[in-house]
């Protein structure tokens, strides 16, 4: 397990001097902090998530957001569960995105399950732009009541400006 912070910080919940120092200096977050020692309160009871890489994590209102390797996602995508573990232990909606992703990956890890037909650019005269992304699901329902914090999200984790679609199916 890797995480942001020493394991044996993790484990206790006390920073070293070391982990204290990048805190101080804003290399790590309290989410950061956070993250690591639930993620690792899990990974004991769970050989998979003891695999895991946890480059960092944000939260946006009540929202968790756990930035890990792509292999990482790609087992709690498959294990809904383990996905059902870590909202209990965060007491709150999780949210998994893979470091590694373009901004194309990093919409469609936060809309999954629903698929994402197309991403594009588009700029405005003033210079902004704006992303719209198209998206269609069968749970129509569930995904309008998301649509506004994955826009809250996509702004304060990548700064990106999103515009959502949605298709029926």
């Amino acid at each position: 397990m890797k995480t942001p912070i020493c394991t044996f910080d993790a484990k206790t919940g006390i920073l070293c001097a070391k982990c204290e120092t990048k805190l101080r200096l804003g290399h790590l977050t309290h989410a950061d902090i956070e993250g690591a020692m639930k993620i690792t309160k899990i990974a004991e009871h769970n050989q998979d998530v003891n695999k895991f890489t946890m480059i960092s994590a944000a939260k946006v209102d009540d929202d968790f957001i756990l930035i890990l390797r792509g292999s990482d996602i790609i087992v709690l995508r498959t294990n809904t569960s383990l996905s059902k573990k870590f909202e209990d232990e965060f007491q709150s909606k999780v949210w998994f995105v893979e470091a590694e992703a373009t901004d194309r990956m990093f919409i469609e890890n936060l809309f999954f399950p629903a698929k994402v037909l197309t991403v594009n650019l588009i700029w405005l005269p003033d210079g902004n732009k704006l992303t719209k992304a198209i998206v269609t699901d069968g749970n129509h329902s569930e995904l309008e009541s998301n649509v506004e914090k994955i826009k809250k999200i996509a702004k304060e984790i990548r700064n990106i400006e999103l515009l959502v679609e949605l298709q029926q199916k």
